[in-house]
């Protein structure tokens, strides 16, 4: 498309998602009335469900009736449900046949399915006017050009078992929406069906370097994208050649299905790069850059800073609290308020117990959500940890503060139960009094990426080093977004430190995070930084 074609349809997607975003904007102020009308709808679905004849689900069962009778759910609580659901497509938990099943990671199971049913997906959808509409009022150059949006992308070994809208999240938008969406995207959504991970990285990668006029970058954990230039970069000679040629050359088996772009000013621009990252090569390459999008709280923060560093004329919108199961905030006009017209919400106040809907909630309370939403799911506990820190109208406001149990460095969603899993496995086959794992941050300076390292309370020339490294990262790979983290190169391989004053090396760690000694206990999954790794094994390694 040439720029004018560009600039109409992105006109057309701002009118058209009007409103949508001035249907959110009028909930901010009525979030009582919108939420308690969410729950009467979500128990209407689910009246003849299994469960919801179970539990005599009713569409007149107020808050106060609901908050007494179901309980507090996790995704094992549902397990069973879903699994007999997906296989035999009856009603079982959700009201209507599912568009989609979302794979997504476990704690005790190494890959949740989220059902996504047409009712799931407008809930999704219910943001997305928002969410577009405020990006182009926040950034104009976003009108004339294509975007980049980084959704879902699948593991290498689970695309052959997928439909093929698993891995396409553009279905999570209508018909009119996808048609005109598809018009403005740098990268069309077939890439996400290339046999592999890398091929659909190459093919991303040289559809974006062909799009002079990209516009904006969404990405969910910054080191994707930081990961993504770095694969630019090594890849940069091959690249030239493919976008020179207009032709996939060594790729043609996997990529032979997508047409192959070309671009002669990228091909050279590649060709004569250094391969630094830095500011100066990307205004070159998209000189109309204008946001950029990605997490950036928590354990994200330094990644994103870092990204910001390769865009300094772009607009930074951090992104806020989704997750596959639903959306929870995002950003908007400054702020990252309830999506109150998607899902029903509730939030566990995480120092008492006591839940509160949302209408109930005061700045300054820290708290956990409870999502009950069109997949079936009720009261269904995310694992993160909130804080209230501001209102829009009376929508509450919140700051992400991390995962309550477990890492998350890169999005892998590590838990402590795969931690204690690989724990016992390690001292189960090889006897060596295995501790700990540590999630341990990377550092860009020196190239060290993310990884997991197994603390053993063993001598270092111990003959069984190499297997348990071998055995730990073979446990970790069954966790869904720790096998994508690997497929994208965002993690490093599990490692290994062993040595036999390891019980030392922990009570270092503790020392350091200011622990009392006499109060330690050890958790099978603890993090740190990778300075913080360094000071606690000087004099150990």
């Amino acid at each position: 498309m040439n720029s004018v074609s560009v600039y109409v349809m992105n006109r057309l997607i701002y009118q058209f998602c009007r409103a949508g975003y001035a249907r959110f904007k009028n909930s901010l102020t009525h979030v009582e009335a919108v939420q308690r009308k969410k729950l009467s709808e979500l128990l209407e679905y689910s009246e003849q469900t299994e469960f919801g004849q179970s539990r005599h689900l009713k569409k007149e069962m107020s808050w106060e009736k609901f908050n007494d009778v179901l309980p507090v759910t996790k995704y094992g609580d549902w397990e069973d449900m879903i699994l007999r659901q997906k296989k035999s497509g009856q009603l079982i938990l959700s009201g209507e046949t599912c568009a989609r099943y979302q794979p997504t990671s476990g704690s005790t199971s190494k890959v949740k399915w989220i059902p996504y049913t047409k009712r799931f997906l407008s809930e999704i959808d219910a943001v997305v006017s928002p969410i577009i509409v405020d990006s182009y009022n926040r950034e104009k150059r976003l009108f004339y050009g294509s975007q980049y949006w980084s959704l879902s992308w699948i593991p290498t070994d689970l695309r052959k078992d997928d439909d093929s809208n698993t891995n396409d999240d553009l279905e999570v938008l209508p018909w009119w929406k996808k048609m005109v969406a598809s018009q403005t995207m740098a990268v069309p959504s077939a890439v996400s069906f290339a046999e592999t991970s890398e091929a659909s990285m190459i093919a991303s990668l040289a559809y974006m370097a062909s799009k002079r006029h990209l516009a904006l970058i969404s990405v969910w954990s910054p080191t994707f994208a930081m990961n993504m230039f770095e694969q630019m970069s090594n890849h940069r000679y091959e690249l030239a050649e493919i976008l020179g040629s207009g032709d996939w050359r060594g790729w043609r088996k996997e990529l032979s299905f997508i047409p192959c772009p070309r671009s002669r000013t990228a091909s050279l621009l590649l060709k004569n790069w250094d391969g630094a990252l830095t500011g100066d090569f990307f205004e070159k390459l998209w000189p109309g850059m204008g946001l950029i999008s990605s997490w950036a709280t928590s354990t994200s923060k330094f990644w994103a800073d870092e990204l910001m560093k390769l865009f300094p004329k772009a607009t930074f919108i951090g992104k806020g609290l989704w997750a596959t199961e639903g959306v929870i905030t995002f950003p908007f006009e400054g702020k990252y308020p309830l999506a109150v017209t998607s899902h029903f919400y509730e939030f566990m106040d995480i120092d008492s117990g006591e839940i509160f809907p949302a209408w109930k909630l005061q700045k300054g309370q820290v708290l956990k959500p409870l999502l009950t939403t069109g997949s079936g799911l009720f009261r269904y506990t995310m694992n993160d940890k909130i804080k209230v820190v501001d209102f829009a109208g009376n929508c509450p406001c919140f700051e992400f503060l991390g995962r309550l149990e477990g890492a998350d460095m890169v999005g892998e969603k590590m838990s402590p139960e795969i931690a204690q899993e690989i724990i016992n496995s390690v001292n189960r086959n090889f006897k060596v009094n295995a501790l700990t794992i540590f999630a341990v941050t990377g550092e860009k300076s020196s190239g060290m990426k993310p990884r997991y390292i197994m603390l053993c309370e063993k001598e270092s020339d111990h003959p069984a080093f190499e297997n348990v490294k071998k055995m730990a990262e073979s446990i970790l790979l069954e966790s869904f977004h720790y096998k994508l983290a690997r497929d994208l190169h965002q993690l490093a391989p599990a490692g290994a430190l062993f040595h036999p004053l390891a019980r030392g090396i922990y009570q270092k760690r503790s020392e350091i995070k200011g622990m009392i000694s006499g109060n330690l206990k050890l958790e099978p999954l603890v993090q740190c930084s990778n300075e913080e790794w360094q000071m606690i094994t000087v004099g150990f390694k």
